[in-house]
């Protein structure tokens, strides 16, 4: 699915993400799980679950929008190790306020089992995004 981050953010195409589904509501992003997505346990590094969290705020709090929604705060509960493939974030939008913007991110890995939380929240500039 085509939006701004998809088609801007480099990250995304490093890590392998796609952009299943997106709007300002919601967005629903899948990586696969490959080694060099893991620690050094086997299991999903804690960094690769923030950063497809991460994809998933802003790829639906950009969606819509020709003013970029930067990131304020994001705190994170990892609940267990993410062992399958593929990863899923799943963010739902919680307060779309004017500037202020909260949403609530879900990780599940390849079996379906959450693996981490997330509370995002975000704040609309005036910027323009580039193109």
């Amino acid at each position: 699915m085509k939006n701004y981050v998809s088609d801007h953010d480099k990250l995304v195409r490093l890590m392998g993400m796609t952009i299943e589904s997106v709007t300002t509501e919601s967005a629903r992003v899948t990586m696969p799980l490959l080694e060099q997505h893991r620690n050094g346990m086997g299991m999903a590094h804690g960094g690769t679950i923030f950063s497809l969290a991460d994809v998933a705020f802003g790829a639906a709090a950009n969606a819509e929008t020709s003013t970029a929604v930067v990131s304020l705060n994001t705190t994170i509960q990892y609940l267990r190790a993410g062992q399958s493939s593929p990863l899923v974030a799943v963010s739902h939008l919680i307060r779309g306020g004017s500037h202020i913007v909260t949403y609530d991110v879900e990780v599940f890995d390849g079996s379906g089992a959450l693996i981490a939380k997330c509370l995002c929240t975000g704040y609309h500039t005036n910027f323009p995004l580039p193109g």
